[in-house]
Formats: structure tokens, sequence, C-alpha cells
């Protein structure tokens, strides 16, 4: 059952504030929570703090990671970083809604960018440390990157922000990160060998990230392609109405389409 958040327009014929597909599985219980720490802010911290902290934090938590070489304490360093993200990449937008402050177009731009830093940021970390084989965090990241291209080209078609996919979203895969962060500060992970080299635990999910992101892309591809196809035909010789449409599905599971004539 996917999750939609009421769009916030930005102007006639803008996709800054479209509405975001959320079907993460824990994303209504996050939303509830993080709409509860929003109005419990002091009217001191806006959004753009929070942003910035979502970086720093990320930073923390790739510093933490290089830094557990010498002791396995850091970690925990990097586990309060990797909270630190949270808390401020989650906050932002819900702040700015809650206090009816939005910035559709600045918002829009500053947070993907910053999002983008910290994933470089956090991949590094992961790289860099004894935790993760710096080729397969590479692998990781290109997954990323990946899904990332094709929301934003959904976005563009369909006006529609995929946030999650198939259940996974940025906060599943935070938490996912954190429970091996702890594993690795308690105890040694063990390494196996494979035909591509000895892996760890965080090699492995690496591994399964990557392909889950590509996999998730292909098939999201396919499904909205046909759908796509339907709403926009083969003309033979016939001009084509310049139009976007939004595909959005509904709590049974139905799917409804809308127009936007651009």
């Amino acid at each position: 059952m996917s999750t939609t958040i009421s769009p916030v327009r930005g102007g006639t014929g803008s996709w800054e504030g479209c509405p975001r597909a959320l079907d993460g599985l824990i994303s209504v219980y996050e939303r509830e929570l993080l709409e509860d720490i929003a109005h419990r802010l002091p009217s001191f911290v806006l959004p753009d703090h929070l942003t910035v902290l979502g970086v720093f934090g990320t930073a923390l938590a790739a510093a933490g990671l290089i830094a557990s070489h010498v002791t396995p304490l850091f970690l925990w360093l990097a586990l309060f970083g990797l909270f630190l993200n949270w808390v401020g990449d989650s906050l932002d937008g819900t702040l700015a809604r809650v206090r009816r402050i939005e910035r559709p177009r600045y918002g829009f731009f500053v947070d993907h960018v910053s999002d983008v830093a910290s994933q470089f940021l956090l991949v590094l970390g992961l790289g860099l440390s004894p935790l993760m084989r710096f080729d397969i965090a590479t692998l990781a990241l290109l997954g990323y990157m990946a899904l990332s291209v094709y929301t934003y080209v959904k976005l563009h078609v369909t006006r529609t922000m995929q946030i999650t996919y198939f259940g996974v979203g940025p906060t599943e895969v935070r938490i996912l990160i954190g429970s091996g962060l702890i594993l690795a500060a308690l105890a040694e992970l063990p390494r196996v060998t494979t035909p591509i080299g000895r892996l760890s635990l965080f090699d492995a999910v690496g591994l399964l990230l990557f392909i889950f992101a590509i996999s998730s892309a292909a098939l999201m591809f396919v499904r909205d392609a046909r759908q796509l196809a339907l709403i926009d035909p083969a003309r033979h010789g016939v001009p084509a109405e310049v139009s976007m449409i939004d595909i959005s599905s509904g709590n049974d599971g139905s799917e409804a389409v809308h127009g936007f004539n651009a």
C-alpha cells in the first residue's frame, strides 16, 4: 500500500511540489513521528539548519567509519552520525510543511543536491573502512545513482516523485546500515572466501543492494513504460499533444491516470 503526500504547488505547470510515492516498510509510522517532532522544535530551528545537520551527520559517519581502523569504538560515532543524517534529511521538508513555509523550487534543489553529497560521503566512508571493500561500496553507489536517475526521469514524465522502491527507501537502508554498525562494534564480523574474493557482511549486503537497485529500476521501467504506451500511443502523421501524466496507485491497488497539459 502506498502513501502519497499531498503536493505543494510551486506555480502553474511546475513539478517541484509534485506528490511523492512512499510505500516504505515504516513510512506511515515514520511520517507520524517526524510530524510530532517538527511540532515540538523551537521556532529558531529552520529547514536549512536541518539540511546542514543531515550532511554534517553523514560526514561524521564517514569519519567514524574510516577511524574504525584504529578501534571499533569509532563505529559508535558513525552510528550517531547516521542518526543525525536521518534527523536532518527527514525533518527539513517535514518542518517546512508543518510550518507552511515551503519553498518548492529552492527546497527541491537544496534537498536533492545535499542528498547526493551525503550518499557520496557515506559510500566513501564505507569503502575506506575495514568493513567493506571499496569496489563493492562503489557498486552500491552506482545502484543508488541508477535509481536516482530513474526517479528524476519519472518525475519529469509522470509528475510523481518515487521515494521508495518495493518497500525500501532511504530510512530502511539507514536502519540496515545502522544494524550492521552495531554488530560490527560489538563483535568482529566474519568474512567468507568467494570466487570474487573475500567478502564481509557489509560486502554481501552491498552486492544485494546493488542487485536490488538495478532490478527495481528495470522492473519499474517495464511497468511504467507499458502504462505510458497506453496513454501516449503511437501516432502516424498526426501531431502529438504535449502533455504529462501522473500514474498513481490507490489503496486498493487500482491505478489512476491524471493528465497535465503543458
